[in-house]
């Protein structure tokens, strides 16, 4: 895990300058109230605008916990279910119910795709927050795989793990690890993209693999994106593919294998980033018989324990 002082001191949070008030005259006028300069900071609010959930984990969420590290973050504004990324908001409101494409992120005097100013990204430590909250009744280590099948800039799914591979998988490691696997639905998430259908829960149950929304019924008093993180936390091998799953899974430490066909990331070099964030080794493949194969070298090589 990075710490602040990685990419600069932490000075003294800025005064209000007469510039920055009158910029935030403008935006209030303009329809953006929740932009509010403080000194070099584009803003003390932290508002997501609903965006993709990948950028705002990987934009939004370290910029407002360096703000909250400064003592100048005055709130946090995001979707239904997020207080749980935010926990040091001193105010945060779920105000969205639906995500979508932003072009432009406001608060962050940020773009997609660009490069975070490391000077003000200091990722929070989920794992320190999250790993002791639940106490799991798992016998052995944690290996959790995070899939989708859903359309992917209107095209039919692109990065998504195959049933095959994902029973190869069950049979080959399933005796040395606990599989826990995720793929949305709409019962857990609310995206902007239609959910597909893979018909693999049952044949993967019949393995063995513990299915997160069953797991999730014994824990419901708690959102379900809290629930992930109390996962995420307890496991320090994870499987996911492009978007969002794996931006929040490189918050935690472990290795995180990643199945990237198609996306920004590579082009921008995102993943680079990744183990700024907090993961140990980050590994991307473009196909699943080398994510097999890595996996496979990965767990015999290292000694992974409950």
């Amino acid at each position: 895990m990075q710490s602040p002082d990685e990419f600069g001191s932490l000075d003294p949070c800025p005064e209000l300058s007469t510039s920055n008030h009158l910029h935030r005259v403008w935006n209030r006028l303009r329809g953006k109230p929740n932009v509010r300069p403080l000194g070099d900071i584009p803003s003390t609010i932290i508002d997501s605008q609903a965006c993709e959930f990948g950028f705002e984990m990987f934009y939004h969420v370290p910029y407002a916990n360096f703000l909250a590290q400064l003592g100048c973050l005055e709130k946090t504004v995001s979707c239904a279910g997020t207080r749980c990324f935010y926990w040091f908001s001193p105010n945060h409101e779920e105000t969205y119910q639906q995500r979508r494409w932003v072009k432009r992120y406001e608060s962050l005097n940020q773009k997609p795709h660009g490069r975070p100013e490391f000077w003000r990204w200091s990722p929070p430590n989920f794992h320190a927050r999250y790993h002791a909250q639940i106490d799991f009744p798992f016998q052995k280590p944690l290996l959790l795989i995070f899939n989708k099948y859903n359309t992917e800039w209107n095209h039919p799914p692109i990065n998504f793990l195959s049933v095959s591979f994902l029973q190869q998988i069950a049979k080959q490691f399933g005796d040395r690890f606990q599989i826990v696997y995720f793929r949305p639905t709409k019962n857990i998430v609310v995206d902007n993209m239609p959910l597909g259908e893979l018909n693999e829960k049952d044949l993967l149950r019949d393995l063995g693999v513990v299915m997160v929304e069953d797991l999730y019924q014994d824990y419901s008093e708690i959102s379900f994106n809290e629930f992930q993180l109390c996962l995420i936390a307890q496991s320090s091998l994870r499987i996911s593919v492009q978007g969002g799953s794996a931006y929040m899974n490189a918050f935690f430490p472990g290795t995180l294998f990643i199945l990237h066909r198609y996306g920004a990331e590579m082009v921008h070099g995102t993943y680079l980033d990744f183990e700024r964030m907090g993961a140990d080794r980050v590994a991307v493949y473009n196909d699943e018989r080398a994510l097999l194969s890595d996996v496979s070298v990965q767990a015999a090589e290292k000694k992974y324990v409950a």
